[in-house]
């Protein structure tokens, strides 16, 4: 079975609007260990509606996660991080220690709406960058404005990762959300994949579908680097090659 490092999920209880409770988050966790699942980074939003500024609180739900999960014998761990909506006042807080990086890293998970034009989001890449950060951009297949030819190639060349869910991979024939996702994994401009795992019925860890398309499809170097290695890059804090 492939291994697999999510780095976006909201796997941790009532703290968003991700799993409501405890045992919801066990149920996730072991239905994602069963899909090959073995590290997650869990990320609850900072947003206007969820402000999430006690970092605190995110690391101890995490190791109370990861107790349970020795207690049951669930093969995976979770480590903490964040999903960030972007502003410059979210700037400020990650650099007065508000807000968390991805599992103590200089990688930061970043959102927007998905409306936002792209010069936001490029202007919002160079921010980060400029003051030390390695900006994630959270399930890009979102922005709409990133599908313009060569916008996701000049944000990568501006220091930007590119984060796609897994779920998004697959549809059908006519959905061009799928289509863009299949035409960037082919070009190899994805740096990671991530589950979103919410809850066990909308939302959840299964990725047997995607899974099935990314063996298909992709080399099998550049799937081990998205389901694995680039996002080991986080946890150990390096760059990716």
């Amino acid at each position: 079975m492939t291994e697999i490092l999510d780095v976006h999920s909201h796997i941790l209880p009532g703290i968003d609007d991700g799993a409501p409770s405890g045992k919801m988050s066990v149920e996730m966790l072991r239905t994602a260990s069963e899909q090959g699942i073995r590290r997650i980074i869990a990320t609850p939003h900072y947003s206007a509606f969820f402000q999430n500024t006690d970092p605190g609180r995110i690391r101890g739900l995490c190791r109370g996660l990861n107790r349970k999960a020795v207690k049951e014998g669930i093969p995976c761990r979770v480590y903490p991080g964040q999903e960030i909506m972007y502003s410059e006042n979210a700037l400020e807080r990650l650099n007065r220690g508000e807000l968390l990086t991805m599992a103590g890293s200089r990688y930061i998970l970043i959102e927007f709406e998905p409306s936002v034009p792209y010069s936001f989001i490029y202007m919002a890449i160079r921010n980060c960058a400029t003051q030390g950060y390695s900006p994630i951009l959270a399930h890009v297949e979102r922005y709409r404005s990133v599908y313009a030819p060569g916008k996701a190639q000049e944000l990568i060349g501006q220091g930007a990762h590119l984060q796609m869910n897994f779920r998004s991979i697959v549809g059908r024939w006519n959905d061009d959300t799928a289509r863009w996702c299949r035409k960037m994994l082919k070009q190899k401009n994805i740096h990671f994949l991530g589950t979103d795992m919410h809850n066990m019925t909308t939302r959840t860890p299964d990725v047997t579908r995607p899974l099935k398309w990314i063996e298909r499809h992709l080399e099998a170097d550049y799937s081990e680097q998205i389901l694995w290695k680039n996002a080991a890059m986080i946890l150990a804090d390096k760059k990716i090659q």
